[in-house]
């Protein structure tokens, strides 16, 4: 759907005439032309069109394209997934094979040598980072992500998301650094819903990260500022979670039984919240750790939020 028609399904939806809608800023005539794609309208005009039919821009690009991502955070994201997936059919004796993913992550390059897109852009870095074989990755591969991150003053749901995946990558100091500056770095976020989840979030990622360098000193000093931010900010489902985070690094210190307790503590808590959903999900991703723990391979997560 066109940004006109899709204004035109909420107006009538709604039950409100152009009459109603149309103001001082916006003309019946403007409207109409709008609405039927004869005309297109400022940025302003349209903001205000939304606000006299109550209706939130997340609300209207979901109903426009059937997700509030941006066509390029939406092309990063099914890439993405692809990954994802990969590794949790893979461990049901499935596989997409490395060809077809490599040839997604050069179908993404190629468009951004087309047009320019930062979220692209760093999304092929970071992915052809970590397809390079550990002992054939310059020292420097990731600086310029350093960079980015150390330079953008007030950090944005992107660049939280883009530092996430980058803490596998970065050496510990560095990942341990940034993540120390977190609250500082967040002050653009401070207002938006779901600003606690996303910043505890970014403390779990951490954790795992810390774990697979083997450094599980940071692992627990992350664990210590992420305990601290929820309880703060009253961070109620990352509050649950904590014992959980708490039994990922006990398992690594190989101390199994109590990290199975641990794990055990926050499922109870879904539980007792009939939260159902949640608890299946952790189910299997604490399962898998103790799985991964087996066969010593440590597992750095990414901790995402539904619109990454």
């Amino acid at each position: 759907m066109t940004y006109g028609e899709t204004f035109r399904y909420f107006r009538v939806n709604k039950g409100l005439t152009l009459k109603q809608v149309a103001d001082e800023v916006n003309s019946v005539s403007l409207i109409g032309q709008f609405e039927t794609n004869r005309s297109h309208i400022s940025v302003e005009r349209f903001v205000h069109l939304l606000d006299k039919i109550a209706v939130s821009y997340d609300e209207f690009q979901l109903k426009r394209q059937g997700t509030t991502r941006s066509p390029a955070a939406q092309r990063v994201h099914d890439f993405d997934y692809l990954t994802s997936i990969e590794t949790v059919i893979d461990a049901q004796g499935k596989h997409i094979s490395m060809p077809a993913w490599r040839a997604h992550l050069a179908a993404l390059a190629a468009e951004n040598d087309r047009e320019y897109n930062l979220r692209i852009d760093q999304t092929v870095q970071l992915n052809r980072y970590y397809d390079t074989p550990t002992d054939q990755r310059p020292a420097d591969a990731l600086a310029g992500l350093q960079y980015y991150l150390t330079q953008v003053d007030d950090w944005g749901q992107y660049e939280f998301s883009l530092y996430k995946h980058c803490i596998r990558g970065f050496p510990v100091d560095v990942a341990w650094r940034m993540l120390r500056n977190v609250g500082k770095k967040a002050a653009l976020m401070h207002s938006l819903p779901g600003y606690d989840e996303e910043i505890c979030l970014v403390y779990f990622t951490a954790i795992t990260g810390f774990i697979v360098h083997g450094d599980l000193t940071k692992a627990w000093a992350a664990w210590r500022l992420a305990r601290d931010f929820c309880y703060t900010h009253s961070a109620t489902h990352s509050v649950m979670e904590l014992p959980a985070m708490a039994g990922w690094i006990t398992l690594h210190e190989g101390k199994e039984d109590q990290a199975k307790a641990l794990f055990a503590e926050t499922l109870s808590y879904y539980t007792q919240f009939h939260l159902t959903k949640l608890h299946d999900q952790w189910q299997e991703i604490l399962t898998g750790q103790i799985e991964a723990y087996h066969r010593h391979l440590p597992q750095f997560f990414v901790f995402v939020t539904p619109f990454e």
